[in-house]
């Protein structure tokens, strides 16, 4: 008797927790700017969905994926302890194999990073980083760090050419009471030579996040809620990103930076308010926006014409959305279009060049190539025109984002 009344008891526990989280998170999102409410930019029960074309290719395993120089493919590291090459060719999938059994550790997954030359690839693991030339055949490692306290978190490109890599290094505190206590280094490294070199080092601390744009690098604080700018060589330096953030200091929250890679704004994500878009050239708007109630894990397309994100968590079912990017919108960003109802790790996707193609691994392999062959109906240059135009003209329709009829 006793355990059934527990088992009611911890249930109605439960509901009320739920029911206590739903709300704060209501009014949260209806508090921002004192008591006014600002509207999300875009409603996600209003995406049309676009269908994937579907693999699969042996295992039942989720694949890490990453870019590679090829036309049409994406690699993977899971597959016979080599580097996969997945090609995709009328209707079917290839497999490719390069470095088997290089050395023990091939596979295991990795921090990936963006191709770094039109025949090298390189991605963290752990505490080492590892060159692979397609080319040479060739293949090299490095010992970033040796103590077991430290790991690799995040890695961006410096200089290229120079072999100059940024390395965010986590690093757990010996001396403290509390095995817990970490703290975050970036580290600017010499990956030129036979050994790395570390040419220079600086100290985040514990709640600094990053992101590589613009050839600069972006700290903010989320403590103090203000974003530093440094160049490639980890010294300051400046950006009109940052004067607006922290301009608007108190008004926005965020946990992720996800900059555009060549049109002037960036969407800030894992917030308080919800997900939020800035740009930074047209002074008399440089104010805030909201995109979406919620969002993380946005991926833009190596071509800058798409932008990929995830919803979702706890309380919703989580699923993934494609947004077109054009200069054409007033907050450069289109209407969300539904992808799958349910979502890829940030390791387990990523995108083909020559065609360009959104990949995920969930089992299978899912694709969407985002050309003329997406949409049968498309009579544009592109897909992506074709999207873009019929997607302003409902906007106008609508009059949203200050667009009516007249609106050009």
């Amino acid at each position: 008797m006793s355990n059934s009344i527990d088992i009611k008891y911890h249930k109605k526990c439960i509901r009320f927790v739920l029911f206590a989280l739903t709300i704060s998170v209501c009014l949260l999102s209806t508090t921002i700017y004192g008591e006014n409410k600002m509207e999300p930019l875009y409603n996600l029960n209003e995406a049309k969905p676009l269908k994937a074309e579907v693999y699969k290719i042996g295992t039942d395993s989720i694949l890490s994926l990453f870019p590679v120089p090829q036309d049409n493919s994406i690699g993977t590291n899971d597959l016979n302890n080599a580097i996969t090459l997945l090609s995709f060719h009328k209707g079917k999938i290839r497999q490719d194999q390069f470095f088997k059994n290089a050395f023990d550790q091939v596979g295991g997954g990795g921090t990936f990073i963006p191709v770094i030359a039109p025949d090298t690839i390189g991605f963290g693991q752990v505490r080492r980083f590892v060159f692979y030339n397609f080319r040479t055949k060739a293949y090299q490692r490095y010992r970033i760090v040796v103590s077991l306290d430290e790991t690799i978190q995040k890695i961006a490109i410096a200089n290229a050419q120079l072999r100059h890599f940024i390395f965010e290094i986590k690093e757990y505190d010996r001396k403290s009471e509390n095995p817990s206590d970490k703290t975050f280094n970036l580290q600017l490294m010499d990956l030129s030579g036979k050994e790395p070199r570390r040419i220079k080092e600086l100290n985040i601390g514990k709640v600094t996040v990053w992101t590589s744009a613009f050839n600069k690098i972006l700290l903010y604080d989320l403590k103090k809620e203000k974003m530093q700018v440094l160049t490639n060589n980890l010294e300051p330096s400046h950006h009109l990103l940052a004067d607006v953030i922290n301009h608007n200091k108190g008004k926005i929250r965020f946990t992720r930076i996800h900059v555009h890679p060549n049109l002037p704004y960036a969407i800030l994500s894992g917030g308080r308010y919800g997900t939020m878009i800035v740009g930074w050239v047209k002074k008399s708007d440089n104010a805030p926006y909201i995109l979406l109630e919620d969002a993380q894990q946005f991926s833009f397309s190596p071509d800058g014409k798409w932008v990929t994100f995830k919803t979702g968590g706890i309380l919703d079912v989580a699923k993934t959305y494609l947004m077109p990017v054009s200069e054409k919108y007033p907050h450069y960003l289109g209407s969300p279009i539904l992808l799958l109802n349910n979502y890829f790790n940030s390791n387990n996707c990523g995108w083909t060049t020559n065609p360009i193609s959104f990949v995920g691994s969930d089992g299978e392999i899912y694709r969407w190539e985002l050309t003329n062959a997406a949409h049968p109906e498309s009579d544009k240059a592109t897909f992506h025109d074709y999207i873009v135009e019929h997607d302003l003209e409902k906007l106008r329709k609508e009059k949203r984002q200050g667009m009516g009829e007249n609106h050009k």
